[in-house]
């Protein structure tokens, strides 16, 4: 029984560095492709450290897929791994992809400018792209990593994941309330500026002023609790692809809004002239 026990212990340990593992190499392809394609350098991935643990997730789930049809001795063919991986790929991205918005009201990716897309969460290519990084885990990094990890100690083994857990774990916090407390400021700012807008409802003449003054108090609290935020937090809000061109979508809102205030005054000023 107590063996029994200290099996379980292994295996679950040698999961988490695998799975902290798979997670950082996701980082580095993530980071190197977008800094590729950007020109600059971007730093990828939902946590503030160098993991993305969707990557990990992915390969995970692949590696126990193939272990436990290798157990049985159903080795699977290229073709099913590739199929596996695509829509296993799919599934996870759009449900990841679903529970952070609905958490954080935020996006991390957004594939509406690729066609094939569903609601911007997945996408054919990606998911085809997908398929063929299942194709080099399963043939190439999982025998490579879990190999090296049937020649590590197991107190090693042990001791890494706990370390790394804990590491995790920090970041994961630290990220999290970053996102959560940016994510409450904003709901404040919009609810003080949709407050401004009711106000308006007044006079004419007063409605510009008012719309300026209700942006730039938006404006304005959003900038000085990101300038108050630490440098963790403040990288981690940067990696939010709805945060990333905030300051463009608002110059764009209020041009729109003062553009239709000015529509509103001209017709006000226009009918005692008709009457």
């Amino acid at each position: 029984m107590q063996d029994g026990r200290e099996s379980d212990g292994m295996w679950i340990s040698r999961y988490v560095c695998l799975f902290l593992i798979y997670g950082y190499l996701g980082w580095v392809y993530e980071s190197v492709f977008c800094t590729i394609q950007e020109g600059k350098w971007e730093n990828r991935g939902f946590l503030y450290g160098p993991i993305t643990p969707i990557y990990g997730t992915g390969a995970i789930a692949l590696s126990l897929i193939l272990r436990f049809c290798a157990e049985r001795g159903a080795a699977l063919s290229p073709v099913l791994i590739y199929t596996i991986s695509v829509f296993g790929s799919a599934i996870l991205e759009y449900v990841t992809s679903w529970a952070l918005e609905k958490i954080f009201h935020a996006l991390w990716w957004d594939y509406s400018n690729l066609p094939l897309n569903v609601h911007g969460r997945i996408s054919l290519f990606t998911s085809l792209g997908f398929g063929v990084a299942g194709l080099v885990i399963a043939y190439a990094i999982a025998p490579f990593f879990e190999g090296l990890m049937d020649k590590t100690p197991p107190i090693i083994i042990e001791l890494m994941s706990l370390c790394l857990l804990f590491i995790f774990a920090v970041d994961i916090t630290v990220t999290v309330t970053a996102l959560y407390h940016f994510d409450q400021l904003v709901i404040r700012a919009d609810a003080l500026f949709n407050r401004s807008m009711t106000s308006l409802v007044g006079g004419v003449a007063q409605r510009t002023s008012w719309v300026k003054q209700g942006i730039i108090t938006r404006q304005t609290a959003i900038t000085d609790e990101i300038s108050s935020m630490s440098e963790c937090a403040k990288k981690a809000v940067h990696r939010v692809y709805a945060f990333k061109d905030e300051n463009k979508r608002m110059e764009a809102f209020k041009n729109k809004l003062l553009s239709v205030i000015k529509k509103l005054g001209e017709k006000a000023r226009k009918r005692p002239d008709d009457e």
